[in-house]
């Protein structure tokens, strides 16, 4: 039976149009590359037809996939001419690039790729910003207030006992209590991190919890706001110097972690990857080592193009 032009994609919701790439939907463009790379038939389709069908989510993941590919002006059906397999990932990559650069929020202050910012506010506290990290500030004769959209900061406060110092993330309210502490954001989960002295940590439910010097916190839309619990300020500040320390993180994380001091986007094509530990210590600098040191320790087969880096299962390896 001739391979014909598949329906256009049903609507996305916004919601998850804005939300950040999720393990699923990179799946589903693994598989759209596939289709598209010259040498799909039938059989796939109809295995992309499955694995759509295997419940809701995956449906919401194909769907969205399916919007991001429309996007790069790709009609959804069997190409009539051969494209090779790495140019389409080069396309998706580059589209996919477009699309967060887009959806990213900036406020009065951003940290570019790989950028590390010193400043000192008006009142007189100095913040250290991570790379890719976006804020407002607001500061009044009432408050101090800084609101954190993405990214990280440690801000060592300056004495003001009129005028509070909060960090605001996610719904979060990080108030020093005449300290120095980290706040980190990733999505809407936020890491509150104290080298000195104390903070009160206050959720959107209303419930609050101190942290204390050398103690971290977490909070998430699903779990709340979890007790503090000793850190190690060596590895969680090790970005301040120009280091990123892993010791049996998943490789999900780690790779959004090192996104951040790499220009290009790197896709895990398998969600089972994600979950991979990873140890080590690598200069913010030298992604490329990070990049080489997965690929040497994990069964997996990097795959580096023009602004796009591949991380694959060896067996799906060409």
């Amino acid at each position: 039976m001739p391979m014909t032009a598949r329906p256009a994609s049903a609507p996305v919701p916004a919601d998850q149009l804005d939300a950040p790439l999720d393990p699923l939907s990179e799946t589903a463009l693994e598989w759209l590359v596939r289709l598209h790379d010259g040498t799909a038939g039938e059989a796939d389709w109809a295995a992309y037809d499955s694995w759509q069908a295997a419940g809701p989510e995956h449906r919401s993941a194909a769907l969205r996939a399916e919007r991001l590919w429309e996007g790069l002006g790709a009609a959804l059906h069997r190409p009539r001419r051969r494209t090779r397999p790495l140019l389409a990932l080069l396309l998706v990559g580059l589209g996919l690039l477009g699309l967060g650069a887009a959806l990213l929020p900036d406020g009065d202050i951003s940290t570019a790729t790989g950028e590390r910012r010193q400043m000192t506010l008006a009142d007189g506290s100095a913040l250290l910003l991570d790379a890719e990290t976006s804020l407002d500030i607001e500061i009044t004769p009432e408050h101090r207030r800084l609101h954190l959209h993405r990214g990280a900061l440690h801000v060592t406060v300056a004495p003001d006992p009129a005028r509070p110092f909060e960090v605001i993330a996610a719904g979060t309210t990080t108030r020093a209590l005449g300290t120095a502490f980290e706040v980190r954001r990733r999505d809407d989960s936020v890491q509150v991190t104290v080298t000195e002295h104390a903070v009160r940590v206050s959720a959107p439910d209303g419930s609050s919890r101190a942290v204390q010097s050398g103690q971290s916190l977490r909070y998430g839309p699903a779990t709340g706001l979890q007790t503090a619990q000793p850190a190690n300020l060596a590895s969680l500040t090790a970005w301040q110097r120009g280091r990123l320390v892993f010791d049996g993180q998943p490789l999900g994380d780690v790779v959004a972690d090192m996104q951040r001091y790499r220009r290009g986007l790197i896709l895990i094509s398998d969600a089972r990857l994600r979950a991979l530990p990873v140890t080590g210590v690598f200069a913010t600098g030298d992604s490329d080592g990070l990049v080489e040191a997965i690929a040497a320790s994990l069964p997996v087969r990097v795959l580096r193009l023009p602004l796009v880096t591949v991380i694959r299962p060896i067996a799906a390896a060409d």
